[in-house]
């Protein structure tokens, strides 16, 4: 068999377009593991011991040290995931955001009802914004009803 002129171009070519085309594919990976540990490095992030019970949403979550996390910081309806250490007990609770001071340590804000403890706000540390929770209509009247026997709580982390 004779082998053509453009067979030999071709056979010639393969291995190059096969060789830019793994190393784009590649690059591609690397761009995107870098991409995903930027934000995973970035995510907000508290953690404190918290030494009651409280509730988050209409969760009620045992004493114990928990990880407070930001889910989405890009949007503007935040969610915020509260995960006890031993993963044991977790919430999530949607968020407004409240400019406020920034402050050198992270902060957990928790109002006390007679003997009911109930999450309100997280601030995470060196920054000016605050995560202040959402409550339905009925959970903000009972609030209301009781909040002659009202007492903030604020705990510092870090």
């Amino acid at each position: 068999m004779r082998e053509t002129r453009r067979n030999v171009r071709v056979s010639k070519r393969r291995p190059i377009m096969k060789k830019l085309f793994y190393t784009s594919i590649i690059i591609g990976v690397l761009v995107f593991a870098n991409a995903a540990q930027a934000q995973t490095s970035s995510q907000q992030r508290v953690i404190a011991k918290i030494p009651f019970a409280f509730t988050a949403g209409k969760t009620t979550l045992p004493a114990g040290k928990y990880t407070f996390t930001v889910i989405n910081p890009a949007s503007d309806r935040k969610v915020l995931q509260i995960r006890s250490v031993d993963g044991r007990a977790s919430a999530m609770i949607l968020t407004n955001t409240v400019k406020g001071i920034v402050t050198e340590n992270a902060k957990l804000v928790f109002e006390r009802y007679d003997e009911r403890y109930c999450f309100i706000q997280a601030q995470m540390a060196g920054e000016a914004t605050s995560f202040e929770a959402l409550w339905s209509r009925s959970e903000r009247k009972q609030m209301i009803a009781n909040a002659a026997k009202k007492s903030v709580i604020v705990i510092r982390a870090g």
